[in-house]
């Protein structure tokens, strides 16, 4: 296991081991490899993780098409048309996010689908099946059992691990997550709480052994950083917060508290995703195929003493020179008029990072504090890296800053449940370089040797800032279609 090797700067080493993932290219025949290249294996396991997501986004096409389905029973149907040939968005069909989703996508052709006339098992283990089989299809395997020995042909180690309920409308992000990014799905029953809730020490620690169970019976390599499990997304509802112990009061996120030994070293970095299933779907499709191109660094601190660790030049520079679009404000430009400016107007931004201060409700924009009021409506999904104290504490409440940027279309979230001290929070420089190393972002935003403690992050564990990729027409999927049709013959 490789500690802490991944906080150098230097980006020539992922150049290499990328231009070793390039045998992937999209006229590859479908008996091609998805293992890592060689040049990738040296890597340190953060960006190992981040490069197993690129080997599937360069093996397999993104075809220039969104699919809009009505319910679940629609998507499952739909998403079972995924295959090695090719891949495509699929939303179901909403007023707040569907237009979002393509208004950034800007997709050759949108597809409307009617509801199938088949509904979902009410049998729970048959519900469990049929969404198991949706992930098998989309690998080419016969069904969920034969998955394992499909992926071990072709080369492919998961790197990861998505959980769901199957009686939970989230679903259906767990089921998109596991079929694009080739993970084992698995089941987790019971109440562990609401979002806005904080789980005591009991349901704590029956919560963190029934997940670490269902792990283990995925069948990976999980217990250390660096072998095959790595990440776990969460796609249901529980609590966002939990109190450790009856002598410990300050609570801890539970999503930087799984994951661990009982010693607390960390064996996965977590993420989850919980709502309704229109928008657990489209945080998932957005990590899935947006890529990022207009980014606002909003710095709101001094540049004096501690503070000015957390400027945010350096960071904008490298993301400006990988290619993004880039709006920097840094005082003495940052203030609330300015904050205020740039939420009346269209906000296109899709990669947001904010150095701030305040409460669940409040926060610093530099000479000024906004309320969750001027969190602005965006136009396009956006990722979103708040340092500031206590916005997640009740996520699902509209009237604290995660909630509000989650209502709005925030499809990743990094945050705090209380107060973490500001040394919690990568520096935006370290994390744009952890980033452009190919690391996911859950993964570069995390401080990785730390005890458990309140940095929380919704969406995909796996999602990466990338630059745009190339699409294929349906014209060219059809003939793709064809080719691996004439190869399993």
């Amino acid at each position: 296991m490789k500690k802490g090797l991944y906080l150098i700067s230097s980006i020539a080493a992922a150049a290499v081991a990328l231009a070793g993932c390039s045998i992937f290219n999209q006229s590859t025949p479908v008996a091609a490899s998805f293992a890592l290249p060689e040049s990738a294996k040296s890597e340190p396991w953060p960006v190992q993780s981040g490069l197993k997501v690129q080997v599937v986004r360069d093996r397999i096409p993104t075809v220039d098409r969104v699919v809009l389905v009505p319910d679940e029973a629609t998507f499952l149907q739909a998403i079972s048309e995924w295959s090695l040939q090719g891949r495509w968005p699929i939303l179901i069909e909403d007023d707040t996010y569907t237009p979002m989703f393509l208004r950034r996508f800007q997709a050759a052709e949108v597809i409307h689908l009617e509801a199938t006339g088949d509904r979902l098992p009410e049998d729970p283990q048959r519900r469990r099946q049929a969404l198991r089989q949706a992930v098998a299809t989309a690998w080419e395997a016969a069904d969920p059992e034969s998955l394992p020995q499909q992926w071990q042909a072709i080369g492919w180690e998961p790197p990861g691990v998505a959980i769901a309920s199957e009686t939970d409308p989230a679903w259906p992000a767990a089921v998109a997550l596991a079929a694009d990014r080739g993970q084992p799905l698995v089941f987790l029953d019971g109440d562990f709480g609401t979002a806005n809730d904080q789980l005591t020490p009991d349901r704590w620690q029956a919560l963190n052994a029934e997940i670490e169970q269902k792990v283990e019976e995925a069948g990976y390599p999980y217990k250390d950083l660096g072998d095959a499990i790595d990440t776990v997304v969460l796609a249901r509802e529980l609590a966002v917060k939990y109190q450790p112990s009856a002598e410990e009061a300050e609570p801890r996120a539970v999503t930087d508290g799984l994951g661990r030994h009982r010693n607390g070293e960390r064996w996965a970095v977590f993420g989850w995703i919980y709502g309704s299933a229109a928008r657990s779907l489209y945080q998932a499709m957005s990590s899935i195929f947006l890529d990022s191109e207009n980014a606002l660094l909003y710095d709101s601190y001094r540049k004096e003493g501690t503070w000015l660790e957390y400027e945010m030049t350096d960071a904008a520079a490298q993301l400006h020179n990988f290619g993004l679009n880039v709006t920097l404000v840094e005082r003495p430009e940052s203030t609330l008029e300015k904050w205020q400016q740039l939420s009346a107007d269209d906000w296109n931004f899709d990669l947001v990072w904010v150095n701030s201060l305040g409460g669940h409700d409040t926060f610093s924009v530099g000479r000024g504090e906004a309320s969750v009021d001027d969190i602005p409506t965006l136009q396009v999904p956006a990722a979103v890296h708040f340092i500031h104290s206590w916005s997640t504490v009740r996520p699902d409440d509209l009237n604290t800053v995660a909630g509000r940027w989650l209502q709005n279309g925030a499809y990743v979230y990094v945050g705090s449940v209380h107060e973490p001290y500001l040394s919690a929070f990568i520096p935006p420089k370290l994390l744009v370089r952890r980033v452009l190393r190919s690391s996911p972002l859950a993964i570069a935003a995390r401080q990785l040797e730390s005890d458990p403690w309140k940095i929380t992050i919704f969406g995909d564990p796996l999602m990466r800032i990338t630059p745009p990729r190339t699409r294929i027409s349906a014209r060219e999927f059809a003939k793709l279609q064809a080719l691996g049709q004439e190869s399993a013959k």
